[in-house]
């Protein structure tokens, strides 16, 4: 066992349910939780079913963050999955938005699927 000074702060892991697999997101997203976001980047899509990512915890996220939710936004197109983001938080908005990605509110649940706007 390896132990460290620093605490973690966040966190990526997939829920894997029957019907869909959910990328739960949590606390501060940064370069930090690239193994955890790798990881479960690889395994959602790798179940072949809609992905749902949970960002309704985030209280930060940088640039790898929003990277990631691109990754799985672009790549989940690719692939013919449908990817929503669910109940995204104010940090979360704002840097999408600062970035010319939008948030499409008119997906039912509190639900809202990335769209790139920066073609």
């Amino acid at each position: 066992m390896t132990l460290t000074n620093e605490a973690q702060t966040g966190g990526i892991a997939l829920v894997e349910r029957p019907d869909v697999s959910v990328v739960d997101m949590w606390g501060e997203i940064d370069i930090a939780l690239r193994n955890e976001a790798g990881a479960a980047l690889a395994r959602a899509f790798e179940r072949d079913l809609p992905v749902v990512v949970d960002t309704a915890r985030v209280t930060f996220i940088d640039s790898a963050g929003v990277a990631f939710l691109v990754q799985l936004c672009r790549i989940g197109r690719d692939e013919g999955l449908r990817v929503t983001i669910h109940d995204a938080p104010a940090p979360v908005r704002e840097v999408l938005h600062m970035l010319d990605l939008d948030l499409d509110d008119t997906v039912l649940g509190g639900r809202a699927e990335l769209q790139d706007t920066a073609h």
